[in-house]
């Protein structure tokens, strides 16, 4: 199965804390999203960094400072935290305009299905803003909610 690195995830569970302080109004340190979000403190900086090179969250230094989204949160999408994290991804190296490693490349049928494999991750990316994932968050978070992965993955 596909997986999403732990980068990408960080990122998106950095976002997903500054949505709500956004609406808000106030900055969020690194240190508090990593703290909420269990995420190395260096590593969460890390990725701050790349979404603020993208244009995606704004970080300001010194006492009270923080971040907080550069947009609102339903004008960012989770397609544009990935190109800002890991770059166009796909799902086999053969897609990858520079690699050309296949011995079947542009003559396999496999191919085709991964570019589709391709279109619906980025459809899904594309569609989905950080104010989605803001408001499944929310939905979870009351108190103890257990949900196993299966319960995920089956429901429509």
């Amino acid at each position: 199965m596909l997986k999403v690195s732990q980068k990408l995830e960080y990122a998106m569970r950095a976002m997903i804390e500054l949505a709500d302080a956004t609406h808000a109004g106030v900055l969020v340190p690194a240190r508090e999203i990593a703290a909420r979000q269990q995420i190395p403190l260096r590593f969460l900086e890390q990725q701050l960094g790349a979404l603020s090179k993208a244009g995606l969250v704004e970080s300001f230094r010194g006492g009270g400072g923080g971040c907080r989204l550069a947009r609102s949160p339903d004008e960012v999408t989770v397609a544009e935290i990935a190109d800002a994290i890991e770059g166009q991804i796909f799902p086999m190296f053969c897609l990858e305009p520079s690699d050309h490693t296949c011995f079947q490349d542009s003559q396999c049928g496999l191919q085709g299905f991964w570019a589709d494999v391709a279109r619906a991750i980025q459809a899904v990316f594309a569609e989905t803003t950080v104010a989605d994932l803001a408001a499944r968050h929310r939905s979870m978070s009351p108190g103890l909610v257990l949900v196993s992965p299966e319960q995920l993955l089956s429901r429509p």
